[in-house]
């Protein structure tokens, strides 16, 4: 997150310059929030990504905080178009990238983030689900083709 970031450095730049490491960090299900609340996927962060970076945005003061095994809040402070705004984002982690973002506003945006994120966990476990088998993290389970326990 924090080479991600210090891309950020207040010179104007091209997306292409830095795609390679935004697609290593973001994964491919990527689903988060804007500052608005507004809900975006990867290539909607992209574009946002890349109107900050055309525009010279700078981000600083990045402070990591791992809330869970796979869970963190990231704090950075951001200056775009002559504004300057401290931003908090709580993040999970799957496969050692970003699959969720959501921008939070104190300890209850924390724990709604929390819950959300535990939420949308559970249903991309669901949605490995397949008739002949359940795959949960790379696993096939042992039930799986209708084996039973005696």
């Amino acid at each position: 997150i924090r080479q991600y970031a210090a891309l950020f450095d207040g010179s104007e730049k091209d997306f292409c310059e830095v795609e390679s490491t935004f697609n290593g960090l973001h994964h491919d299900d990527f689903l988060g929030t804007d500052i608005n609340g507004e809900e975006i996927d990867k290539a909607a962060k992209k574009q946002l990504d890349e109107k900050r970076l055309a525009a010279g945005a700078k981000v600083t003061n990045v402070e990591y905080t791992r809330t869970d095994w796979n869970k963190a809040l990231v704090e950075f402070h951001l200056e775009s178009d002559g504004n300057s705004v401290i931003s908090q984002y709580y993040v999970t982690i799957k496969d050692k990238k970003i699959i969720e973002a959501r921008h939070v506003n104190g300890l209850m945006g924390i724990i709604k983030a929390g819950w959300l994120s535990d939420y949308h966990s559970i249903r991309r476990v669901q949605s490995y689900q397949h008739v002949d088998k359940v795959v949960f993290e790379g696993y096939i389970s042992p039930f799986a083709g209708g084996a039973r326990v005696n």
